[in-house]
């Protein structure tokens, strides 16, 4: 296995010459900084770490110029030869960009998200930058991403023109990853498509532009399509998906906050049986679109219905059969913020769900004590299986939803349960007591999603 360091700082830290001589075999390096969303990560002492073993670096809240001036000193160490980079940084600029392909020629992977305070274009990606891409000759994983979090903001200096300088250059990849490009159309994304023929992840975030055409022009690597995440593209209609049956091997299908998406889409979706993981959050289906989904009897392990506020009792019934392939295969469904959902329901997921280990029912006020009851009081149905809970907001559950003492079989394999914002975290002796009974389980009353970590770090919430 590859020697890795994990280090997540939340005062100084000091990096001392012993560790060139511990970490000589270093093959991968994470770096995370637990503190507000403003504080960057000083690069300047890892040069201590920069071994002819170390392949892959992946640093949370950096400054680009400061990154920018620390890779443009540290390019000539011999033998350095990164092959993975992953940065969250303050904004994306040419320069950085620039300065990474011309310092790292053997890159194999490349993943960059910015998290910009201000709309100011000032210093912002260009067409320029994404044409240095062509110096990766090795590139075969490319993710580029703006993030909302502080600010409304996007690539808006990046139109058609810097998709085709990718195509061009990067004609290896088989993982792309474009978020927050409010100006290409699918013309530009197309030219992606068409050159590199070894595609087998495909992603969009935010692409307002994005229409129905762009799944008619896979046509050329709808075969070899794994993963398709078409995420927040307000255009997008059930159409897009009609011939999605065209993909053979497509496993994932993420179309998340694509409020167009109706219930002629579940129908396209039924049709292709290799379909493992499905995310329609915020769709506008309703119990008829779950039907159609159900008859497709899919070996469906992953499932969000998040958001999808027409669905009631009825549709997620429709689905969840007794005889059906996804009763042996669902191990993790998202139906939070249902409005409609019940306990009934809850009920019939327990019973039928064989495998289901993460449920997620945060901002279902439908649902009352009496579901969390029958998750805890059977030892011996499916519902012990369960591993994480999400309970947050449910404000049908009152402060002795889960009473005390607690069984010695409730939750026996639950490792997290999520309570924010309901009655049970307001009585605290409730909360302190379920931490106590089950010391390896993880009680968040924060109301933070699944497991508390966002891919760096972990949140403290007990």
């Amino acid at each position: 296995m590859p020697l890795q360091a994990n280090y997540s700082l939340e005062q100084e830290f000091s990096f001392d010459g012993q560790f060139h001589e511990y970490f000589s075999f270093l093959q991968s390096l994470s770096i995370t900084i637990r503190g507000t969303s403003r504080d960057v990560f000083d690069v300047r002492p890892l040069g201590q770490f920069l071994t002819p073993s170390l392949k892959k670096l992946k640093l949370q809240q950096t400054d680009a110029r400061l990154f920018v001036l620390w890779l443009d000193a540290v390019r000539k160490i011999p033998l350095f030869n990164l092959r993975s980079l992953y940065l969250f940084l303050d904004l994306i600029s040419d320069d950085l960009l620039i300065t990474v392909v011309h310092s790292l020629r053997h890159l194999v992977e490349l993943d960059l998200e910015d998290r910009p305070f201000t709309l100011s274009s000032v210093g912002d990606l260009t067409n320029i930058g994404l044409q240095a891409l062509k110096f990766c000759e090795c590139l075969i994983a490319l993710s580029i991403v703006r993030s909302k979090m502080n600010c409304p903001a996007s690539f808006t200096r990046v139109d058609n023109k810097g998709m085709f300088h990718v195509s061009e250059g990067c004609k290896r990849l088989e993982s792309v990853k474009l978020g927050g490009f409010a100006k290409v159309t699918e013309a530009g994304y197309s030219s992606i498509l068409y050159s590199c023929r070894n595609l087998k992840k495909f992603e969009l975030l935010t692409s307002p532009l994005l229409s129905d055409s762009v799944i008619d022009n896979m046509t050329g690597v709808a075969r070899s399509i794994v993963e398709l995440r078409l995420s927040s593209c307000s255009l997008l209609t059930s159409e897009a998906l009609e011939h999605l049956s065209s993909f053979r091997k497509l496993e994932v299908l993420d179309t998340s906050g694509c409020e167009r998406i109706g219930d002629q889409a579940p129908f396209y979706i039924s049709k292709v049986t290799t379909l493992t993981r499905l995310n329609l959050a915020k769709a506008r289906i309703t119990d008829v679109g779950l039907a159609l989904l159900g008859a497709g009897d899919l070996p469906i392990v992953q499932l969000c219905i998040r958001k999808c506020e027409k669905v009631t009792d009825k549709g997620i019934k429709s689905l969840i059969h007794a005889d059906r392939k996804i009763c042996k295969t669902l191990s993790v469904l998202d139906v939070g913020y249902i409005p409609k959902i019940t306990d009934e329901v809850i009920f019939t997921i327990a019973t039928a769900a064989k495998a289901l280990i993460y449920l997620s029912l945060r901002f279902c006020n439908g649902v009352t004590d009496a579901a969390v009851q029958m998750l805890m009081d059977r030892p011996n149905h499916n519902s012990s299986q369960l591993q994480m809970l999400d309970l947050c907001s449910c404000r049908g559950l009152s402060a002795e939803a889960i009473m005390l003492p607690l069984p010695l079989y409730a939750f026996h394999r639950l490792r997290w349960l999520g309570i924010g914002l309901t009655d049970i975290v307001a009585k605290r002796g409730i909360f302190s007591a379920i931490c106590e009974a089950r010391p390896r389980l993880v009680v968040c009353g924060v109301c933070c999603d699944f497991g508390c970590c966002d891919g760096w770090q972990c949140n403290k919430v007990r």
